[in-house]
C-alpha cells in the first residue's frame, strides 16, 4: 500500500498549478500537497488490482475523484467555519472566502477535466459515476446544513445524510477501480455496497474523534462538532439516550453561550455518562461486518481482497 500511496502522490506533485491568477491555483496546489490518508484514490487502485486491473490505468480516475473529494473539503471548511485541516490553515483562513469558494469551483471542474483525459475502459461509465458522486455530495451536505436548523433529526435521517455525504464517494472510488478492471455489473455492485457500509463506519468514527482524539494526531481541533451543536451520531444518540434533566441541561448547554471548551467539557460529561462512545463503536463495528459480507460475495481468489481487507482494518482501528 506504501507504493500506492507514493504513485498517488507523485503523480498530483506532477500536476502544474503554477498558473494565473495564483490566487485562484495556489490554494488548489496548496490543498493537493499536504496529501492527508489518500483513502479515497488508494481504494480506487485497490480496486482495480483485486479485480484484476493494472494500477496505472486506474491512475487518472483515482486522481479525479481525489480532486472532488479535495474540493468538497475547501467549500465544507467555510461552511463549517473550521480553521484547521490536516494541521494546517484552511483555504478560507489562509487567504479568504471567495477566494476559497473559486478556488474550490476550479478544482471541481479540474476534476472532470482530468478524468476527460482518461482513454481506458469504461471512460463514460467513470464521467457519469463522477458526476452522479458529485450531486449526491450536494444532496448529502444540503441535508446536514438543514438539520443545523431542525429541533429534531432521526438517526436514520442522519445516516441518510452521511450515506450521501460520506460513503457515495469512497463506493464510487471503489467501483471506478472496478470498471476500469472490467468487472461486471453484479461485481460493481458489490464493491460499491462494501464502500457504503465502510463510509458509514468511518463517519460515525469520525463523529467519535471529534469528542475523544488527540488533537496532534487527529489534525484538526477536537469538539468542534460540539461547538456548532451538529447533529453526529453521537448527539443524536444522547438525545435518545438521557433522562429528562440532563436532556434538559443538554439544551442548555446547546443554547446557552458558553465558552467553546466550558462546553465541550459539559456535554462530553453526558457523553461519558451515558457511553455513548459505547454505543458509537458497536455501530462502527456492525456496518464494518455489513461490509465484509459484501466483499465476500466477489468472485475473485481469496488473496486479490487482502490488500483492501487490510486497508478497510487499518480504517476501522485508526485514532486520527
Amino acid at each position: 500500500m506504501e507504493s500506492l500511496n507514493n504513485l498517488i502522490n507523485q503523480t498530483i506533485e506532477s500536476i502544474d498549478w503554477n498558473k494565473r491568477p495564483e490566487n485562484l491555483y495556489q490554494p488548489i496546489e496548496y490543498i493537493l500537497s499536504q496529501g492527508g490518508k489518500r483513502i479515497r484514490p488508494n481504494l480506487c487502485l485497490m480496486a482495480c488490482q483485486m479485480f484484476g486491473g493494472q494500477t496505472q490505468e486506474a491512475l487518472i480516475p483515482a486522481i479525479a475523484f481525489e480532486m472532488l473529494h479535495n474540493f468538497t473539503l475547501i467549500h465544507d471548511d467555510i461552511m463549517d467555519k473550521a480553521a484547521l485541516r490536516r494541521g494546517k490553515e484552511t483555504i478560507y483562513k489562509k487567504w479568504n472566502t471567495n477566494i476559497a469558494i473559486l478556488s474550490g469551483d476550479a478544482l471541481f471542474a479540474k476534476a472532470f477535466e482530468y478524468l476527460l483525459s482518461y482513454q481506458g475502459n469504461g471512460k463514460e461509465d467513470l464521467l457519469r459515476l463522477l458526476t452522479k458522486t458529485s450531486i449526491e455530495i450536494c444532496e448529502g451536505q444540503q441535508y446536514d446544513l438543514d438539520f443545523e436548523q431542525c429541533e429534531h433529526v432521526d438517526i436514520e435521517q442522519y445516516l441518510n445524510m452521511i450515506r450521501l455525504k460520506t460513503s457515495v464517494m469512497l463506493a464510487a472510488c471503489l467501483q471506478a477501480g472496478a470498471i476500469v478492471a472490467k468487472a461486471d455489473h453484479n461485481a460493481q455492485n458489490l464493491i460499491y455496497q462494501f464502500g457504503i457500509k465502510i463510509g458509514l463506519a468511518f463517519q460515525i468514527q469520525d463523529d467519535f474523534l471529534d469528542v475523544y482524539a488527540d488533537v496532534k494526531k487527529f489534525g484538526k481541533q477536537v469538539g468542534g462538532d460540539i461547538a456548532e451543536n451538529k447533529k453526529t451520531y453521537m448527539l443524536l444518540q444522547l438525545m435518545n439516550s438521557t433522562d429528562t434533566q440532563d436532556k434538559q441541561l443538554l439544551y442548555h448547554y446547546m443554547n446557552d453561550n458558553l465558552d467553546k471548551e466550558d462546553k465541550y467539557v459539559k456535554v462530553k460529561a453526558l457523553y461519558d455518562k451515558y457511553q455513548i462512545g459505547d454505543m458509537a463503536n458497536q455501530v462502527i463495528n456492525t456496518y464494518f461486518e455489513e461490509a465484509l459480507k459484501f466483499l465476500t460475495q466477489i468472485n475473485v481468489p481469496e488473496d486479490n481482497k487482502n490488500d483492501l481487507l487490510h486497508f478497510a482494518n487499518k480504517l476501522m482501528n485508526r485514532d486520527y
